[in-house]
């Protein structure tokens, strides 16, 4: 899916472009069917894309009791995000993950199943346009609690654009927004930005991506903050892009700094200040590492562990040649104060 870099770069087409909320959930295939099927008891689904069907949880039940009252849709798949809601405020994944797996039936009930899509109804793949599929839905579901249409809106000037994004992305915590213009959907995602050096190179080149490490291709970095005692605290892995060119580039630097190996990271002397972009962060625990420069070679040395965060969806925007690695270029108060313990240094 193509990305919209920022908000405003979003171009209004006059009646196909629209907005739809974008939930930090897992994707899923809902089928529903009045008379049921052959080889269940329960009237409708959820399946994600490992092939793990869910049924008989609270949103789900709500959708089937609402299609029961409409008697026109004998049948239909839709596309929906399931994810978890705090009050009005949505959460992430990994909330939405704990929480579907809980037993706690509190937390289960958080759970939303949010459509996107509507693939078939009555058996007839769907060709209407976006908008007519969102009406449906919303008629569908009119008073649905836990089960909706994600909130959508077709915008009529940027600033109808700009209210949406404030109001779902930056109040509500929605994931971002994605972009109907006519069949075609686009990404628009918040992105926030800190200063970072890398440590290393990861050798693992990500799902589907073969192994692109193998053909000399960097795609993804072992990246760190730096306390004013002049440790490093690794926060996460950053990916480098899809550019050719600069993953070769990268592998010359690994190349060039590189200090020590082992299975997963390929480490390299901390001299190169990145740019990350990232949509969000999340509190974890992180490895702390002192840096020692030796007459037989230089190496890191985990010291510690600290709380701090982990990015979400992390990217390397571009080099900070202005920057050097020192404790205040790189330091930890780029971060939030909302995600800085009484912990952190």
């Amino acid at each position: 899916m193509k990305v919209f870099e920022t908000v405003k770069d979003i171009d209004i087409l006059p009646n196909q472009t629209v907005l739809m909320a974008k939930a930090d959930g897992e994707a899923e295939l809902l089928v529903y069917n009045r008379q049921g099927f052959s080889d269940m008891v329960e009237k409708a689904y959820v399946i994600n894309k490992w092939g793990r069907k869910r049924t008989d949880f609270p949103a789900l039940n709500e959708f089937t009791e609402a299609m029961k009252q409409n008697p026109t849709v004998e049948s239909c798949e839709l596309m929906c995000e399931a994810y978890a809601m705090e009050g009005d405020t949505a959460l992430m994944l990994p909330q939405f993950i704990h929480y579907i797996k809980s037993q706690d039936p509190t937390l289960i009930a958080k759970v939303h199943l949010g459509v996107w899509n509507v693939l078939k109804i009555n058996g007839h793949v769907v060709a209407e346009n976006y908008l007519w599929r969102c009406e449906q839905v919303a008629s569908w579901l009119p008073n649905g609690k836990l089960a909706h249409i994600l909130p959508y809106l077709q915008p009529k000037s940027m600033m109808e654009v700009q209210h949406f994004w404030d109001y779902y992305v930056v109040n509500k915590r929605y994931e971002g927004l994605v972009v109907w213009e006519g069949r075609e959907p686009f990404k628009c995602k918040p992105f926030k930005e800190l200063d970072a050096v890398i440590l290393g190179v990861n050798k693992k080149s990500g799902y589907g991506r073969g192994n692109l490490f193998a053909q000399k291709q960097v795609t993804s970095l072992k990246v760190g903050l730096m306390r004013p005692d002049g440790k490093f605290v690794e926060i996460g892995d950053c990916a480098s892009g899809i550019d050719h060119q600069l993953r070769s580039k990268l592998w010359q630097v690994k190349e060039k700094l590189a200090i020590a190996e082992d299975d997963n990271v390929v480490w390299i002397k901390p001299r190169i200040v990145i740019q990350i972009g990232y949509i969000d962060l999340f509190k974890g625990r992180n490895k702390v590492y002192a840096y020692e420069e030796r007459l037989n070679g230089s190496a890191y040395r985990e010291v510690e562990t600290m709380p701090l965060i982990r990015m979400k969806s992390p990217q390397l925007l571009h080099f900070r040649p202005d920057k050097t690695v020192n404790p205040q270029d790189l330091r930890i108060q780029q971060i939030p104060e909302a995600y800085l313990t009484e912990e952190s240094p």
